[in-house]
């Protein structure tokens, strides 16, 4: 979990690039023309494609008379967005989607999350993650594997509830509790599950938001989310929102702003995490009785 995104560090890397470029007054097919690179290229760079041409990057910073801290600065990234996490060789039988919050969730300092209608993939009980993983086919390419894709979002827990992982707080729309999304007991195990790495994991925090709860603004979220905020150097920092066919990632400042404001709003409209913990405890007993437990 120590290594920065390499995708968020490609953004960057190419939002920079840009940067420079607009302060020099160049074209990048001006750039191109001099380092003889196509100019194909130069665009790639600066969208954030994978695999930054390490050359490419230098020739800029040389053409620009880049100065030295900010040539390591850009230079790191490059490095960086190069990477191969261990979710690339694993992508198509995880989920080529689950791979991409993988990415994500590498080098992260903070993670805060809203859930609209499931409970979050990092907190997600294996039993509860493989009822929804077969119950969308459609989601997923031919080569996926629903055993994989378990194993994979296993593993992106136990990276951060390792110690030293980031921080984690999840605000649970009361819904994502209410709604049967898989077998009554599988449920009521996972919102148990909840309770129990609360307990356990002085790092995690959950908050539900009741249906019924006055959201500053009038708010109406329309997707649930999630906020990660990053160790690098430029304390870089990216959304993902989650929609039915695909995930729409922002890492431009401007349009960061209003997540981070929306769920600050959220979080003061949720119960207190007493609160919310009694809330599931409640329940999980009302799905799957269990003797002798005081809810």
């Amino acid at each position: 979990m120590n290594r920065p995104s390499p995708y968020v560090r490609r953004r960057w890397l190419g939002r920079e690039i840009r940067r420079l470029r607009e302060e020099h007054g160049v074209t990048g097919e001006s750039i191109a023309r001099a380092l003889q690179f196509p100019r194909q290229q130069i665009s790639a760079l600066e969208n954030g494609h994978l695999g930054p041409d390490i050359d490419l990057v230098s020739g800029i910073c040389d053409y620009l008379a880049v100065g030295v801290n900010r040539r390591t600065a850009i230079m790191d990234a490059a490095a960086d967005g190069w990477a191969r996490g261990w979710w690339v060789a694993e992508a198509e039988r995880m989920g080529i989607r689950q791979a991409v919050y993988a990415d994500l969730e590498s080098g992260t300092k903070n993670i805060a999350e809203y859930a609209i209608s499931l409970i979050p993939g990092l907190l997600q009980t294996p039993a509860f993650a493989d009822a929804r993983l077969r119950s969308e086919p459609a989601r997923h390419g031919d080569r996926f594997e629903p055993a994989s894709a378990v194993t994979a979002r296993g593993r992106r827990q136990s990276l951060v509830l390792a110690a030293g992982g980031p921080r984690y707080e999840a605000v649970i729309d009361e819904i994502a509790i209410r709604r049967s999304a898989a077998d009554p007991v599988v449920v009521a195990e996972q919102l148990r599950h909840v309770v129990d790495v609360c307990a356990h994991h002085p790092s995690v925090t959950v908050q539900v938001l009741p249906v019924d709860a006055s959201i500053r603004g009038h708010s109406a979220p329309r997707s649930a989310y999630s906020i990660y905020r990053y160790r690098d150097p430029q304390n870089s920092q990216a959304v993902a929102v989650d929609t039915l066919t695909h995930d729409v990632i922002h890492t431009d400042p401007d349009e960061l702003d209003p997540y981070l404001s929306l769920h600050g709003r959220l979080k003061a409209a949720a119960l207190s995490p007493e609160s919310s913990i009694r809330l599931l405890r409640a329940a999980a007993e009302r799905l799957a009785p269990t003797e002798g437990v005081s809810v």
